[in-house]
This record gives C-alpha cells, sequence and structure tokens, in this order.
C-alpha cells in the first residue's frame, strides 16, 4: 500500500513510518521542513517537503496513495495572535479537499480526547471541528477517528516543577484520573 503520513518524524509518526516501512509499505512523510528530508529517507521513505496550508500540495501528495495518516501538528500555543480554532478548521478544510481531489479511500484522523464533545472541551473543539469536516466526505472515504488521551512523553514537560516544587499542577479536577498511553 501507498501510505501517506503527516506529522514528519514526531512523537508518533516516527514510529508509525518505521513500522509501516518494516511491513514493506511505500510510505511518503510530509513535512514543512525540507532539512528532515534525509532522516526521512534514511528510514526508507519517501520525503514530501510542503506545507499543510498548501492544498495544492496536498492534493499532489495524496493522489494514487491507498490510505493517509492526517494530524493537526503543534503550534505555537503561547502566541496570543494564534487562533486554534482557526488553524484546526483551516487544516480539517485542507486535509478534507486534498482528500476528495486525490481520490483517496482511507484516513486514519489523530484526534484527541474530547473531540467528540460540540461544547465544552476548551481548545479541544478544533478537534472536534476538523472530525466534522472529515466527516461530511463523500460516503466511500472510510475515516478512522483515533482519539488517545495523553502520552507518558507529555510528563517530560513537567519535570522542572516536580524538581522545584515537588508536584505536578494542572488543571484537572481532585482526583480526576488522566489515562496515559504508550507511544514507541
Amino acid at each position: 500500500m501507498k501510505i501517506i503520513v503527516t506529522g514528519s518524524l514526531g512523537h508518533i509518526s516516527l514510529p508509525l513510518i518505521k513500522e509501516l516501512v518494516q511491513k514493506g509499505h511505500e510510505v511518503v512523510v510530509i513535512s514543512s521542513n525540507a532539512d528532515r528530508q534525509e532522516a526521512i529517507e534514511a528510514l526508507g521513505a519517501t520525503a514530501a517537503i510542503g506545507s499543510l496550508e498548501d492544498v495544492d500540495f496536498l492534493t499532489a501528495t495524496f493522489t494514487g496513495a491507498d490510505a493517509v495518516y492526517c494530524m493537526v501538528p503543534p503550534n505555537n500555543y503561547f502566541d496570543h495572535s494564534l487562533d486554534l480554532h482557526a488553524y484546526y478548521r483551516r487544516l480539517g478544510q485542507n486535509y478534507a479537499v486534498a482528500i476528495a481531489k486525490s481520490g483517496v479511500k482511507r484516513v486514519v484522523n489523530l484526534s484527541t480526547i474530547g473531540a467528540h464533545l460540540e461544547k465544552g472541551s476548551g481548545i479541544l473543539i478544533g478537534a472536534h471541528d476538523l472530525a466534522e469536516i472529515s466527516d461530511g466526505l463523500p460516503a466511500d472515504v472510510a475515516i478512522t477517528h483515533m482519539r488517545p488521551t495523553s502520552f507518558y512523553y507529555n510528563l517530560y514537560s513537567y519535570l522542572p516543577m516536580i524538581k522545584n516544587q515537588g508536584v505536578i499542577a494542572t488543571n484537572y479536577g481532585y482526583g480526576d484520573i488522566v489515562p496515559l498511553g504508550f507511544a514507541n
């Protein structure tokens, strides 16, 4: 199978790329960073250097693929000018247009916990909207939305707080349980 992977060499995409290549699939990895081309090709995949903001690039890259793995890359969440909701909607629209125009029939969308909620999920509403946009594709496009909770590597950002204060302080409610997943 020819499979397109977004997310470049991130925590989830990298092990996915390795496994797909090992299983004999033709893998094309989208990255916005030309400096990653050599590392992508060293894995046995093909690098497609371009932007998820470029619908023509996405359409050309998706054309001829059997499946596409879509995800929304992290952005600078501390940038007060970033409209995160609009960012998710824009990438969702770009993905939908490129999938429809390219003829891809199988899509796996990395979403998030809470994306099934229409309201009350804070910044996760963007993932909800992206899923709704994807679900509006023609009926012959099979879509799987993966909604992980959190990953153990997310805990690394708490290390300075743990070292300096001896706690992990978050905005979860007292007694809330947050399941964590593993990514190789």
